[in-house]
């Protein structure tokens, strides 16, 4: 499975690896609304992806609208080229520098 969901002491992790696309999009959606705890800190790891799709993106999106807390730690070169590809880096990223 290219997704992950673990709780942790400080919030829990999505950790995205591999290829995620359209075809994970539907059960990925459905994990987050199952597996996301209210009013916890999400932080996504890309660190090992390395294809993302728009679609994905966009799921991306909506979560960092409903989420408390969201951030993007380890961000790879395949994640934020696909956020620049599709214009989401203030969507997504905010405004983070040097990346």
């Amino acid at each position: 499975m290219p997704y992950s969901i673990t709780a942790g002491p400080g919030g829990q992790l999505l950790k995205l690896e591999g290829a995620v696309t359209i075809r994970q999009a539907r059960e990925l959606a459905a994990a987050l609304r199952e597996g996301l705890e209210d009013a916890a800190p999400l932080e996504v790891d890309t660190g090992a992806l390395e294809d993302i799709d728009t679609c994905i993106l966009q799921l991306l999106c909506s979560l960092r609208k409903t989420a408390p807390a969201l951030c993007f730690e380890n961000p790879s070169e395949a994640f934020l080229a696909a956020v620049e590809r599709c214009g989401l880096r203030r969507e997504l990223l905010g405004a983070r520098e040097g990346q």
